[in-house]
């Protein structure tokens, strides 16, 4: 057991920063009025780096018959087997589906599931579901069924397809598409995906399937937005979609 965790400990790398952040949140007075308080919160940022395949190589010397089966392994053609055979890779997906109705688009990007589903988690700060204490939270979390399809939110190049690492940086199985002119968009905690970096997609194109892998308490989609790097909220500036008013 000592030499696995020596070992473990020699295949990655650990480091942390922190930084302070202010916000302004809502808040109760003592007597129950609704009133808001500015909090300042000191964030922790770890940071776990995997050492690369050659590099393990060269710590464990590997010989020149390791080194020429590393080298056939780490082929891209075996990129989806390797996904599959962890389980974060599901074949089939890129079908067409239209997204929920109920949800009307008012700008380039369109809902990302066909169905509802329930938001329980707004952009940012909020109550940490794990922790328990207020915390800034990066994207919008959509509670739905496990299993359910998650689609591209518009054309765009699929930049990031994590379906190896389970953990991800905390966002467990996870797809990001560039649209282009500045505008990103990222689908985490999948319990598998379907696509590759590189890749073509299509708005409403199944890219994935909703889960709970990574830092969750349940199965939901969390969807990030980012315009020029920065994360944004979705849903106040207008970039993604309303709820359509029905009549009672």
């Amino acid at each position: 057991m000592d030499k696995l965790r020596e070992t473990m400990w020699a295949m990655n790398a650990v480091d942390y920063s922190t930084r302070a952040e202010t916000a302004v949140i809502e808040t109760t007075d003592d007597d129950g009025n609704p009133t808001t308080t500015e909090i300042t919160e000191t964030v922790l940022v770890i940071e776990l780096t995997h050492k690369t395949p050659d590099e393990m190589a060269a710590d464990y010397h590997f010989t020149t018959r390791q080194n020429t089966y590393l080298q056939l392994l780490q082929d891209p053609q075996y990129e989806e087997l390797w996904a599959e055979l962890l389980g974060g890779f599901a074949q089939g997906g890129g079908e067409l589906m239209s997204p929920d109705s109920t949800r009307t688009p008012t700008g380039t990007l369109q809902w990302p599931l066909p169905i509802a589903g329930t938001i329980t988690s707004q952009f940012g700060h909020r109550v940490d579901p794990i922790t328990g204490e207020v915390s800034s939270h990066t994207g919008t979390d959509i509670a739905c069924a496990e299993g359910t399809p998650i689609l591209a939110a518009a054309d765009g190049i699929v930049t990031v397809a994590n379906g190896l690492d389970s953990w991800g940086g905390s966002y467990g199985y996870y797809i990001q598409i560039d649209h282009g002119g500045g505008l990103e968009t990222l689908y985490a905690h999948c319990s598998s995906i379907c696509v590759t970096t590189g890749q073509q997609v299509q708005a409403g194109q199944v890219i994935g399937y909703v889960g709970h892998t990574g830092r969750a308490t349940g199965s939901h989609l969390h969807l990030e937005t980012r315009a020029n790097g920065t994360r944004v909220d979705s849903m106040l500036c207008r970039l993604l979609f309303v709820e359509e008013e029905r009549p009672l």
